[in-house]
């Protein structure tokens, strides 16, 4: 009997020694989204991506994402910084649905994106980690870049530029429409005994904010004009406004309309 209870002892002892200490249990982070909604090129445009937790909580969640494509960079809300959270809170609790955002800006050109999305968060005091894979879709931009929003500047005096004082300056308005252009410069021509100078003697003008317009912005481009050799009369400007959209260079041509006063 005394051997039989040995025996039995040591079998215990034997299974308590070889049962491992049960692990923290690790949460189940699911993301729903796969593909975000579409970004057009050129743009830069806030993406969601959906989270589900399973049957335990994840706290102090955050979201971090790269991408290997050309010319994309990502950026995160004002509030998180260098990384993003949940729409709530910063837990995603059992059996809870919520999103992250981010920030996601599309070179011309480009295809659809490819984003690696690190996860992590911390369960019963273990941080642990995930990675996933997202494609971003990227919309082609079609239509005019810009609009010309003036056809048409108004009266002038008879006069030199000096002369004429603030009155001399004339502005044309132009709208952006596709996401993005840079690089916007403007030369005028007009009649022979028109003299156009452009601001600081330069051989052509820009916009008055800066020489970028982005999908509906409205900025003005404005011209000097000595009319002392003109009569009175109406009269028709040719305009030249170039810029560069991505790696291309492009231009519009358009009119516009003004009167000399007698």
């Amino acid at each position: 009997m005394k051997k039989t209870f040995t025996i039995l002892l040591a079998g215990v002892l034997l299974t308590l020694v070889a049962t491992p200490a049960l692990a923290a249990p690790r949460a189940r982070i699911d993301l729903k989204t796969k593909r975000t909604a579409a970004v057009v090129e050129g743009d830069t445009a806030w993406v969601a991506l959906t989270w589900t937790a399973g049957s335990v909580d994840a706290t102090d969640f955050r979201v971090v994402a790269t991408s290997s494509d050309r010319g994309i960079s990502i950026s995160y809300p004002e509030t998180t910084g260098d990384y993003s959270s949940l729409m709530a809170d910063d837990t995603l609790s059992s059996g809870e649905i919520d999103f992250t955002s981010l920030q996601v800006s599309v070179p011309y050109g480009s295809k659809n994106v490819k984003l690696t999305v690190v996860a992590t968060w911390t369960t019963d005091g273990e941080r642990q980690t995930r990675t996933y894979k997202v494609k971003v879709p990227v919309a082609r931009f079609k239509g005019d870049d810009i609009a010309q929003s003036t056809d048409d500047v108004g009266s002038v005096g008879v006069g030199t530029a000096s002369e004429l004082g603030e009155a001399s300056w004339l502005g044309i308005e132009w709208t952006g429409i596709a996401p993005i252009i840079e690089n916007v410069r403007m030369t005028v021509k007009g009649p022979a005994d028109l003299t156009i100078t452009y601001p600081d003697e330069g051989s052509f003008t820009s916009l008055q904010y800066d020489d970028t317009l982005l999908d509906g912005e409205t900025d003005i481009a404005r011209i000097r004009v000595d009319t002392s050799s003109m009569g009175p009369g109406s009269y028709t400007l040719d305009v030249l406004l170039s810029y560069t959209k991505g790696t291309d260079n492009l231009s519009v041509i358009g009119t516009v309309a003004f009167e000399v006063a007698g």
